[in-house]
């Protein structure tokens, strides 16, 4: 009976596994952050954040907010949307301790809570952490009609910012097991806002598969929700592991499971990308990107495995060619993971990370000098935006497309990137006036699954155009990733090149060349092109193995957040990282899938 029932389950998820977006071609690109904290994350507060979810919107609409030393910030270019995530783990407790009516003044945490020393207020989070580790609750933080409380005030903060076509707010929260410190952190998305559960966090389980059993217990009531990985590179290896969370082998069940409960997986943040690593993908050029120091105790670690989106990719592929499921079969989003309450993405107008007590410009070189902190700010990235192809900016219509995975992250630049894949492609696509409602007639887009073999190599239809406030464009890249007897194998090309580049005959492209001025952090845009695009043929495309494909599209050099700084301060740019970089974008894959009579 219960195996019946499982195996019943399995069909049903299975069956509702993300399919191809219908042959609509009005889709447009919505740029946002899915992953931001404010003075309800308990972290966030005590690293000094005042603002409220409605400061967040304020800020992700475009509107000044104010900021440390009674100035006012706010973005360039607003965004199209925006999900506040706060920590679920005792929800907006610590923010309660400085109300002046709190009962128990004496505490040693209220006090830390309440004091002016930004120092000494910090170390409540280290008091609040330790929960999340694995010790003992104190029962000062134990507030369970507070939470629900904080949790209607931040869903009504959403429906009071959402403008439906303008500006679309999801009712979100982070969901943040830490077990021995390593990071298994998801973020959930929910589409409604009407009868919504209070949150499942992590001092209800630290097990991920009980949140997919929450997520599930949701839609059986109509809900629409998923959740989103995020910081996989600082997981010590637990986000891809090849077990269970209680050790036990993968089944086509628990694939059909972790697919449909996390479609996504956040490659891009503050902490760094999680794309690749220089150990993992040696002939990639650019697999040293953003990379993030490790802060999973050492005895925890092995090596890179298990970290990283593009190996978990692979190791996909071959649970594929193997059981016949893939259980790493996910898109990709960006975020910026702030606990300012500001998605200050933008390299040149980055006001921090944390709190004013603990990132604005003037604070740098003493959050660096903290004895506890072994990652300075300085290493840190200025976050990154999700990109989602929908046909309006909805709630509605933004969820479906990221059900879909047709979505891709960013570094916080906004280059526009479309990909596609379909067996008949005309060779003059590219050029007609109609081609992106041809390649939605003719193949599937990111986040797509393509499948059978129709005598030659599928065609890639990629193109990109610069975000019109940064760097050229660079190239267009596609990462390949397949199987073949037992073993994962992974390839770079160049496909689309700037400035007339070609691929030289040993397979290396020169470089596009920097513009970058450090001492006065500026540069031009005298190379580089604004516009790439190619329709690519795998040439070395086997149609009985399957394989991914996705794009990554590269911008010229540009300065870094901490190259404006410097100029700013008057200082030299911090040794430790580079003074400019390449901003990114990656697309959510495209699989292709052999049907059993492929040759």
């Amino acid at each position: 009976m219960m195996r019946s029932m499982i195996r019943l389950l399995t069909l049903i998820l299975i069956s509702q596994a993300p399919t191809a977006l219908a042959r609509d071609p009005a889709t447009d690109v919505y740029f946002g952050d899915l992953h931001l904290h404010t003075r309800f994350s308990n972290d966030a507060f005590a690293f000094t954040t005042e603002r409220t979810p409605d400061d967040a919107y304020r800020y992700a609409k475009g509107e000044a907010v104010a900021h440390v030393g009674g100035q006012s910030i706010r973005l360039s270019t607003g965004l199209d949307f925006l999900a506040v995530t706060d920590h679920a783990s005792f929800i907006g407790v610590l923010q309660s301790f400085i109300d002046p009516a709190f009962a128990q003044p004496d505490h040693k945490v209220v006090k830390m809570v309440r004091s002016d020393d930004p120092m000494e207020r910090a170390q409540a989070f280290f008091e609040w952490s330790a929960t999340l580790r694995g010790g003992a609750v104190d029962e000062i933080f134990d507030n369970p009609e507070l939470e629900a409380r904080v949790w209607r005030e931040i869903v009504a903060a959403a429906d009071r910012h959402y403008a439906p076509g303008e500006f679309t707010t999801f009712a979100a929260y982070e969901w943040t097991s830490s077990p021995d410190g390593q990071t298994m952190h998801r973020n959930v998305i929910f589409a409604d806002t009407e009868d919504l559960p209070l949150p499942f966090s992590a001092v209800d389980s630290k097990n991920p598969e009980d949140l997919w059993s929450y997520l599930e217990r949701q839609r059986t009531r109509g809900l629409r929700v998923l959740a989103i990985p995020h910081n996989m590179n600082i997981s010590g290896g637990l986000a891809f592991q090849l077990s269970t969370w209680d050790g036990k082998p993968f089944s086509a069940h628990y694939a059909a499971r972790r697919t449909w409960n996390e479609p996504l997986v956040e490659i891009v943040q503050h902490k760094g990308a999680s794309e690749t690593h220089p150990a993992l993908s040696p002939n990639d050029e650019f697999a040293d990107f953003a990379l993030y120091p490790d802060r999973t105790p050492p005895e925890l670690r092995e090596g890179t495995s298990g970290r990283y989106a593009r190996e978990a990719l692979l190791q996909g592929l071959r649970y594929q060619a193997r059981e016949g499921f893939n259980p790493f079969e996910f898109g990709f989003v960006g975020a910026s993971d702030f606990h300012s309450g500001a998605s200050a993405i933008e390299e040149n107008n980055m006001t921090g990370s944390y709190g004013p007590g603990f990132g604005s410009t003037p604070q740098l070189r003493r959050f660096q000098e903290r004895p506890w902190n072994d990652t300075p700010l300085t290493t840190r990235s200025a976050g990154g935006l999700s990109a989602i192809w929908a046909r309006e900016n909805t709630r509605q219509e933004l969820f479906d497309a990221l059900r879909r995975r047709e979505s891709y992250a960013t570094t916080g630049t906004r280059i526009r990137v479309r990909l596609f894949a379909g067996w008949s492609y005309p060779a003059d696509l590219v050029g007609r006036h109609d081609w992106v409602s041809a390649a939605y007639a003719g193949g599937v887009p990111m986040g797509g699954v393509l499948e059978g073999a129709q005598g030659e190599a599928p065609r890639l239809l990629v193109w990109a155009s610069k975000d019109p406030e940064s760097g050229n464009l660079d190239r267009i890249q596609i990462i390949k990733g397949w199987t073949a007897d037992g073993k994962t194998h992974e390839k770079v090309y160049d496909v689309a090149l700037a400035d007339a580049r070609a691929v030289a005959t040993d397979g290396t492209v020169a470089p596009v060349g920097n513009t970058v001025d450090v001492a006065t952090a500026t540069f031009t845009n005298d190379i580089g092109d604004a516009h790439l695009a190619r329709l690519w043929q795998d040439p070395d495309f086997d149609p009985a193995l399957p394989a991914f494909y996705y794009a990554r599209v590269l911008e010229i050099p540009t300065p870094r957040w901490s190259t404006y700084d410097a100029v700013s301060l008057g200082i030299e740019p911090p040794p430790q990282v580079p003074p400019s970089i390449q901003e990114r974008a990656y697309t959510s894959p495209i699989w292709y899938q052999p049907t059993q009579n492929s040759e």
